[in-house]
């Protein structure tokens, strides 16, 4: 009779205190960068950089702010990324992305911009992963007070290295505009982003790299050089 209470005792527990696979292997981290960017289009200015990242075993989660300011233009970026396994398969996920942005270089005022679609790992190790994302996208673009409704395909890929105090990360997005193109002016882009980082001491390190929206013929690349931070948050919700 004892052994039944104990069973009994375990099974409404598990029902009222169920386990949660969302917080398996739960993992808070919050990064910071600032230094220098160059662009031939703007000359030398600011690069700043923040970021809050939550993994778990099941799901990703992160809000980016990323930003270039020269003296007469700037790129910023809000970003906010929510990933998770779709269904029990273990190498795709399901994906959503929020951007709001602002690109005074492609006479972009304002951009709200979300992309939706599947992923799939090509390579998922401790020492880096390899990712392929296909979805839609769609846009509403403030473009010097003419607003402008955008629909996508869209895809992505991503490759992260690390090893021991080197690593390299690599991403580039194609967008294929689907809706009527106005003006004779397409708004399908490539988006790159490449990074090298050289890690100095535990959190702190060096990263150099570029970014680049190609977008018709005005567009360059941004080169860059920051100081960066990363510390764990000890935060379990």
């Amino acid at each position: 009779m004892k052994n039944v209470n104990i069973i009994l005792t375990a099974s409404i527990l598990g029902v009222v205190f169920p386990h949660d696979p969302d917080k398996d292997n739960l993992d808070w981290r919050q990064y910071y960068r600032l230094g220098s960017v160059y662009s031939e289009s703007s000359d030398i200015g600011y690069s700043g950089y923040a970021r809050l990242k939550r993994t778990t075993a099941f799901s990703f989660r992160d809000i980016r702010f990323f930003g270039h300011f020269f003296k007469e233009d700037s790129e910023i970026r809000l970003r906010h990324k929510y990933s998770r396994r779709f269904l029990s398969i273990d190498d795709i996920y399901s994906y959503s992305t929020l951007i709001y942005e602002k690109n005074t270089i492609l006479n972009v005022d304002l951009r709200y911009h979300l992309n939706q679609g599947l992923g799939y790992f090509l390579r998922k190790s401790n020492s880096g992963n390899m990712t392929l994302e296909a979805g839609v996208a769609f846009d509403n673009s403030d473009y010097l007070n003419n607003e402008q409704k955008t629909t996508y395909l869209r895809g992505g890929c991503s490759m992260d290295h690390k090893a021991s105090s080197l690593s390299t990360k690599f991403e580039v997005d194609y967008f294929y505009q689907l809706s009527e193109v106005e003006k004779g002016s397409s708004l399908s882009r490539f988006q790159i982003l490449g990074e090298f980082q050289w890690l100095l001491s535990k959190g702190l390190g060096i990263i150099s790299g570029l970014t680049w929206d190609i977008q018709g013929k005005d567009s360059s690349p941004a080169v860059f050089i920051t100081l960066s931070l990363m510390r764990p948050i000890e935060w379990k919700f």
